[in-house]
This record gives C-alpha cells, sequence and structure tokens, in this order.
C-alpha cells in the first residue's frame, strides 16, 4: 500500500512526464479561500496548490488535475491509476 507522500511523489512524477509544471503556493486569502487546480498562465497549463495544505489534499487536487489529460498510453502504477480514477469523481476535491 503506498502512503499518501508516496503517491504525492508518484503523481509529481506523472506531472513531470506530461510537462505539466506542479506549484505549490500560498494561494489562501480571506478574499479569495483558494485550494488549487489546474490552470493556464501565461498560456502554459500548470497545476497550482496551497502550499499549506495536508498531504492528502494535495494529492487530491494534483490527481483531479492530471485527472483531466488524456492519459491513454501513459503507464500508471494501479495506486496512481487508482487516484486518477477516484478523483474524475470530485468537482472540488476535498481536503477531509
Amino acid at each position: 500500500m503506498i502512503h499518501d507522500q508516496g503517491l504525492l511523489s508518484l503523481l509529481e512524477g506523472l506531472a513531470e512526464q506530461l510537462q505539466i509544471p506542479v506549484g505549490y503556493v500560498d494561494l489562501a486569502t480571506e478574499e479569495l479561500p483558494g485550494r488549487g487546480g489546474l490552470c493556464v498562465l501565461r498560456g502554459e497549463r500548470r497545476i497550482i496548490i496551497e502550499r499549506t495544505l495536508d498531504t492528502r489534499a494535495k494529492t487530491r487536487l494534483l490527481a483531479a488535475g492530471l485527472a483531466q489529460f488524456d492519459l491513454e498510453g501513459v503507464y500508471l502504477l494501479p495506486a496512481v491509476r487508482q487516484a486518477l480514477e477516484e478523483a474524475k469523481g470530485f468537482d472540488h476535491p476535498d481536503a477531509s
């Protein structure tokens, strides 16, 4: 069984393989309580995630972002594939 930190590392590796930058930044403010996700910044697709979230929440957000890409033909470990499939069911991944 792969723990949250290990799964997060595997998802980060997949993002790197797909050439999708992942950034962990301070997003949440009182005016904009953001958690992150897939976005387009200066014409480049990237995944930005609130850095103060716990590992499980980061993993869910990263999986949700990656699940939006065509991964047919990309080898995925079973744990990664499962995380991506589960993420497709989340409209807004929850940290709990």
